[in-house]
């Protein structure tokens, strides 16, 4: 059995509420939980979403060519009326039709090619009168076996790529369905509803059984009951329709061009009648598998009819489709228009517009002069508060500027005095440690001078360079002079020249050093 899984199911923004109106039944699906509801009691929220179908056996269907030089606004009445003239409709009676185009169309380069479903709408128009004083509206009434589509579309059936047949008992109707991939194929009426079977049954077996009795026997012991008598007709009876059945499904294929039906669901909408599925297995040599899928939590708690199951889903799939026009909607029981377009509500709307733009400009004035006097008073009362802030604030910034004034004139005075002090100091340092330096010079090149036979004449200094003039006898005392200075490893030492004087014949130089 086909489970829905929870996440795939999408909440309404409201419940949906299901309707079968052949057997007056409904149910609300809200909450993943379907609820059955009392048509005679039950009272309905109007944002309920509404969904209902017609049966199979009321449509009237076929294929319908169509040139492709017709234009598209021409389209829909081109085919009506061929619908009209191709599938016989009674001209005198107003019929619901919807069309969907077929896979094939697409290869056909001259006519499209359109599956065509008619209802009379009077037929429609019956059958919900039971429901019309409970109901005031359905948003979408669409096809027994399109209902179907949702299974795949939900994911609740896997679109393998095969052919699968569909084959579903109602008390009123019954009907056959091919899917392939997903995708309709066909459909036909069956001419064994419950209640024909029920009749044949009965005709077979000689005496009559009530519909509540068979049906009861039905769901308790299938067709494998244990009363012999009951089992003969029931090997007759239901080896005739599936014999039928299997004709229906041999044209079908032929029609839909497929080799082969891969699977087939056969249910009823009492519940599942065990031993069917073997018949069909027999009959028809395909795999059979129940016809029921459960998609609410409340779903073994009792049988719910697959019709409204699948009316649940397909109301889903209509509200989440971007584009509602390319689904089949046979609903004649439309929602009224929202106020704004309707004759009324657009005569209310120019009317109000009208009224509004000529109050507009007295009440922009009244409205900009109210705002600016609140303004205005709000505005006074904030400045009557801060007022007195704002006054010792400013006295506060006088007093701190003066402060500020005298601080600036005292450092002002720190500072002079801090410059002297500082060059008196810089005085005293360089005195300390610039005479002492030189006492110290002057010392060492009187002794190096002594122990190497030169004379010193005079000692200037620039700087931090000091040039001796010397006197000598010969120039190796210079040189050893020189050298000597050289290896106290204190100062460099250089010269330019070495001269002697004419007059005395003594060597002269003059030597630079600098401290290191």
């Amino acid at each position: 059995m086909a489970r829905l899984k929870r996440e795939k199911l999408n909440k309404y923004a409201s419940s949906t509420v299901t309707i079968d109106p052949y057997s007056v039944t409904s149910y609300t699906f809200d909450s993943n939980e379907m609820i059955e509801n009392d048509l005679h009691k039950s009272s309905f929220k109007n944002s309920s979403f509404f969904i209902s179908y017609v049966m199979t056996k009321d449509i009237v269907s076929g294929t319908l060519e169509i040139s492709r030089s017709i234009p598209e606004n021409d389209l829909k009445d081109a085919l009506e009326i061929k619908a009209y003239e191709d599938l016989g409709l009674d001209s005198s009676i107003n019929y619901k039709i919807n069309y969907i185009e077929t896979s094939a169309s697409a290869n056909d380069q001259k006519n499209y090619i359109y599956d065509v479903f008619a209802v009379n709408s009077d037929t429609l128009m019956q059958s919900f009168i039971p429901l019309r004083k409970k109901i005031s509206y359905v948003d979408y009434i669409t096809a027994a076996p399109f209902l179907i589509g949702a299974l795949y579309k939900k994911g609740i059936i896997d679109q393998h790529g095969g052919a699968e047949c569909f084959i579903y008992f109602q008390k009123n109707d019954a009907f056959l369905a091919l899917y392939q991939n997903g995708h309709y194929l066909y459909s036909k009426s069956l001419r064994y509803s419950l209640r024909e079977i029920n009749e044949r049954f009965c005709s077979l077996l000689g005496e009559r059984i009530d519909e509540d009795t068979f049906f009861s026997m039905l769901k308790k012991d299938g067709l494998n009951t244990t009363d012999i008598k009951y089992q003969q007709q029931f090997m007759k009876l239901f080896g005739e329709i599936f014999l039928y059945i299997n004709d229906i499904s041999v044209y079908a294929k032929r029609y839909c061009n497929i080799s082969q039906i891969a699977r087939v669901y056969i249910g009823t909408d009492i519940g599942i009648i065990f031993g069917m599925n073997e018949y069909a297995k027999s009959y028809m040599g395909i795999e059979a598998l129940d016809f029921n899928f459960n998609i609410s939590i409340n779903s073994r708690e009792h049988y719910i009819d697959q019709i409204h199951v699948m009316m649940a889903l397909s109301a889903q799939i209509y509200a989440e489709s971007d584009d509602n026009s390319t689904i089949a909607n046979f609903t004649i029981f439309k929602r009224p228009d929202p106020l704004s377009k309707r004759p009324a509500g657009k005569f209310l709307a120019v009317a109000g517009l009208a009224l509004a733009a000529s109050l507009a400009y007295p009440i922009y004035q009244y409205g900009f002069g109210a705002y600016k006097y609140i303004s205005y008073n709000i505005k006074e009362t904030k400045y009557n508060e801060i007022k007195p802030q704002a006054d010792t604030l400013r006295t506060q910034i006088g007093s701190l500027q003066a402060q500020s004034d005298a601080i600036s004139k005292q450092l002002t005075n720190e500072n002079s005095i801090l410059k002297t002090r500082t060059s008196l100091l810089e005085e005293i340092r360089s005195k300390r440690i610039d005479y002492a330096m030189k006492a110290t010079v002057i010392s060492d090149m009187v002794n190096l001078s002594n122990n190497n036979s030169v004379k010193i004449e005079k000692i200037e200094q620039h700087n931090n360079t000091i040039i001796l003039s010397l006197t000598g006898l010969d120039e190796k005392r210079f040189t050893e002079f020189i050298s000597a200075v050289a290896d106290t490893k204190k100062y460099t030492v250089r010269t330019k020249e070495i001269s002697k004087d004419a007059n005395t014949s003594r060597y002269r130089s003059d030597i630079h050093m600098e401290i290191l």
